[in-house]
């Protein structure tokens, strides 16, 4: 056959193959690329650490390339060798993991992300063909094989061609995010609510569905849903949500970086704030925890000085912007101090939720609610403390408290048969887990078992808040199935310094794996704690 034709022949078949791999394995990174939020540089990162480059492509292709350069003078060796190199991407590419429909969090095909991944399919396709065609200019014996080579270094770049293509969709997609922030603004105008901002190391989520809860008992209240605490979210809602009668606008705040939480303020103007905790939760994001506080203060700093500024006086980060930023009505709530305005007491956690007292203006409320543990209560208090500012009647706000209920897999607290399952797996922080294992420790129960990965973004206290939480759940627990590499280490050592016996502590890669091992021995009369459960960007080594 003719070099050349020959030539023609295997560019053809390669880009078949590596067309079908590229669309695939594009498509697998995807899921790891909208789980850092599009950041190019947290990517990178993540590709690094997890050593995610390509094997099964190229060993494919290399494969290919080099049986070629054996069998050059047989051009029916050749043809066969090329058909095979073929197949065996398609057959790569039809094993290549779809994120869509698999993974604990799914890849969702928004519109900025198959605007992503076309672009990336397309600059795969541009990058591809100069090369290709300069060996179809240069002809020669050794082509086929060059070509198949070629293909190694496609199929190991696929991830850049992700990141180029959301460099180059940025200045469009911020002209479409601000046409649509645009109409949020004039919606929100529009309707004028009183908005009320809530942002914190934890508890932010949480203390927003309480807060509108409460507030729903006196008017008509609009909230994000779920976590939903960026400029991009809030946007979104408040287009497909918010109505006319909404008097009051329950708004998240997330800190991602400094001026984060001041972007979303200038958006949504505050005239009420809640600080639920300044702590080290995203360390890793914000380089020192006087960033974190400098990030968190932009809120109180938002609130107008005849405004209401809520702050978590158990917390001592919380309590400062009080202090360095005061407005007319300034309140404390928490479970220890003087100077309290709403405290509580008495708090007896029991299988149904807990009972407390409640501390207001002079008085004592006897109360009760569905919900467990004390991060939680905190949350409840800073959601009475803001309602109650804005006029709503303590007995009214207690009757709502008896009836919430319990935030998914914020200390959620399901029974399945004869075992009882404590759901804390949104997120984890110190003080979130250790209030965790207290409730554990306090539930009826023959055996009491923990599933976890730890914590995570933690900066350089990760090891050590991690072995510290152990070391707790040591005493707490009977058994405890530690799951992925992130913090094995730090937890099997925090669980030994706490005198967890060897027997009692059990590793597994994935989540998926020590539940089924945990269903297989389940009896009745066990307590399971799930506490924390990472996302796929942490669960396991990614083999490509």
């Amino acid at each position: 056959m003719n070099p050349t034709a020959l030539l023609v022949l295997h560019t053809a078949l390669a880009l078949v193959g590596v067309g079908a791999f590229a669309w695939r394995r594009t498509l697998h990174l995807m899921r790891y690329f909208q789980q850092e939020e599009y950041d190019s540089k947290r990517f990178w990162a993540w590709l690094q650490d997890n050593k995610a480059f390509d094997r099964r492509g190229t060993a494919v292709a290399l494969t290919t390339a080099l049986v070629l350069v054996a069998a050059q003078a047989w051009w029916f060796v050749v043809f066969g060798v090329a058909i095979a190199g073929m197949v065996g991407l398609l057959v790569m590419a039809q094993g290549e993991v779809d994120p869509r429909v698999t993974g604990k969090k799914k890849l969702v095909m928004t519109q900025r992300a198959s605007r992503i991944h076309r672009l990336a399919l397309a600059l795969f396709a541009g990058f591809s063909a100069p090369f290709l065609v300069m060996l179809l200019v240069a002809g020669g014996a050794m082509g086929p094989a060059f070509a198949w080579g070629w293909v190694v270094v496609l199929v190991q770049i696929a991830p850049f061609f992700l990141m180029l293509s959301e460099r180059m969709l940025a200045p469009g997609e911020k002209r479409i995010q601000d046409g649509f922030q645009a109409e949020a603004r004039k919606i929100l105008a529009d309707v004028a609510p009183t908005v009320i901002g809530i942002t914190g190391s934890y508890g932010k989520t949480s203390t927003k569905m309480i807060l509108g809860e409460l507030l729903s008992a006196d008017a008509p209240t609009f909230w994000t849903a779920k976590s939903i605490n960026t400029p991009l979210g809030v946007t979104r809602e408040i287009r497909e949500k918010m109505k006319a009668h909404h008097t009051w606008a329950v708004m998240e705040m997330g800190a991602y970086n400094i001026g984060s939480v001041k972007r979303l303020c200038d958006f949504t103007p505050p005239k009420a704030a809640i600080v639920t905790a300044v702590g080290i939760m995203h360390l890793e994001r914000f380089g020192s925890p006087e960033n974190v506080y400098t990030a968190k203060s932009e809120l109180a700093q938002a609130v107008p000085a005849d405004g209401v500024l809520v702050c978590n006086g158990d917390d001592p980060g919380a309590r400062r912007m009080s202090v360095e930023y005061p407005k007319t009505t300034t309140l404390l709530y928490g479970f220890d101090g003087a100077d309290l305005a709403c405290k509580m007491t008495d708090v007896e956690t029991v299988p149904e939720g807990s009972r407390f007292t409640l501390h207001w203006q002079g008085k004592a409320y006897p109360g009760t609610t569905p919900l467990h543990g004390r991060p939680m209560l905190s949350n409840l208090m800073a959601a009475f403390t803001m309602a109650a500012a804005q006029g709503v009647h303590p007995d009214v706000l207690l009757a709502v408290i008896r009836t919430l209920k319990p935030v998914e897999n914020r200390l959620q607290v399901q029974q399945n048969g004869a075992v009882t399952w404590l759901h804390d797996a949104y997120n984890s922080n110190p003080a979130g887990f250790t209030a965790a294992l207290d409730v554990l420790a306090a539930m009826p129960g023959q055996r009491r078992i923990l599933v976890t990965p730890g914590m995570v973004e933690l900066g350089d206290q990760q090891e050590a808040r991690n072995r510290e939480v152990a070391a707790k759940a040591a005493t707490v627990c009977d058994l405890v199935l530690l799951v992925g590499e992130t913090n094995r280490i730090a937890l099997a050592t925090g669980l030994k310094d706490g005198g967890a016996k060897d027997e009692a502590v059990r590793w597994y890669a994935r989540r998926d794996e020590a539940f089924a091992a945990l269903q297989k021995e389940q009896a009745p009369g066990d307590v399971v704690l799930v506490e924390n459960d990472l996302p796929d960007l942490y669960e396991g080594t990614v083999i490509l």
